[in-house]
């Protein structure tokens, strides 16, 4: 059997890694297996709150790519974005956030990177839009799984 690579394996198990985190929470939880493109888990909380989860997966501190109509605002979408270690001894990071909060993060990054091409005295050149590991890391959003419905 060929492998499908790593980046699946990455994702894979940051959505199984979330489920499980949800799950031992007292959330309902079932999976889209890339039926719903910017829905990655559709979920219950304990009290009833219908709720979907979009998974960003990385398995070295880069860049968390996602697609721009994440950025449409949707009632009821939440992000996760986990780091994977390479090692079996260190635990998985979650950084958990509330639609909102996560177009907050997206406008710092574009600050950063804008601050950063005009110290080079040159813009950087496009590409596909992303947060990073760095930007995430000094916010607030790691293990803040009480952003999620009650």
């Amino acid at each position: 059997m060929k492998m499908r690579g790593k980046h699946y394996q990455t994702q894979w198990a940051g959505q199984f890694g979330v489920a499980h985190e949800l799950s031992r929470r007292g959330y309902l939880v079932t999976f889209t297996t890339g039926n719903a493109p910017i829905t990655d888990l559709l979920c219950q909380s304990p009290g009833g709150v219908p709720f979907s989860v979009e998974v960003k997966s990385l398995s070295s501190k880069t860049c968390f790519l996602y697609h721009a109509s994440l950025l449409d605002p949707k009632p009821g979408r939440f992000l996760v974005f986990v780091l994977l270690p390479s090692s079996l001894t260190e635990r998985p990071e979650y950084f958990v956030l509330k639609h909102e909060q996560f177009q907050q993060v997206v406008e710092e990054q574009d600050r950063r990177t804008k601050e950063a091409g005009k110290k080079r005295e040159k813009p950087y050149a496009p590409f596909p839009p992303g947060v990073s590991y760095s930007v995430l890391k000094e916010s607030n959003f790691r293990d803040a799984w009480d952003n999620l419905p009650e």
